[in-house]
């Protein structure tokens, strides 16, 4: 059994590595991922998807809601007891704002869905297996979110360096059903 201990340690790692990478290189390889969402978002049957706002060393998907505007984007806000509401954003100009850590939050007053009526889950991290194991910041949002909806699609999109054969895991871990990585 892996402890806390160990992904802690693994955080603090992976975030060295991430935030050390060139700006010029995280926007290159974003572009990459995303289109590797496009066999995925290419149908003109409105999606309803569950991103996220990206940190400056996370992979950005803001492109994709000018990309893909048949499809209804939804974006994470934190509430107690660490779960997550997602609000639909149109205009990431004035519907975002800087949240907790300058994570990018939707507005409160935005409409909301229940997770169990997304069609496509894409979920942050800062490590991955390519069989889907993940390791989060540590809050257990998205584990708690991707419990309550198995059968919801979900993936990540992850650098290359965010690839590792194993992720120290415990019971209550998600994973997602898919990596969408270039590495």
């Amino acid at each position: 059994m892996r402890t806390d201990t160990d992904k802690t340690k693994l955080r603090r790692h992976m975030l060295t590595i991430l935030r050390a990478l060139p700006r010029e290189y995280v926007v290159g390889q974003s572009a990459h991922l995303r289109g590797l969402l496009h066999p995925i978002l290419k149908t003109n049957k409105p999606l309803t998807v569950f991103l996220y706002a990206a940190l400056p060393h996370e992979v950005d998907l803001l492109p994709l809601l000018s990309r893909y505007p048949q499809h209804a984007f939804y974006f994470p806000r934190c509430l107690p007891e660490r779960r997550l509401s997602f609000h639909h954003v149109t205009d990431t100009r004035t519907h975002l704002f800087p949240g907790a850590m300058g994570i990018p939050t939707p507005l409160d007053t935005l409409p909301t869905r229940p997770a169990y009526q997304a069609d496509l889950i894409i979920v942050p991290g800062l490590a991955f297996t390519a069989s889907g194991q993940r390791l989060g910041y540590g809050g257990g949002f998205y584990d708690r979110l991707l419990s309550v909806c198995p059968t919801v699609p979900s993936l990540s999109l992850a650098l290359p360096q965010q690839l590792l054969p194993i992720i120290p895991t415990d019971e209550h871990d998600c994973p997602v059903a898919r990596v969408l990585s270039l590495g």
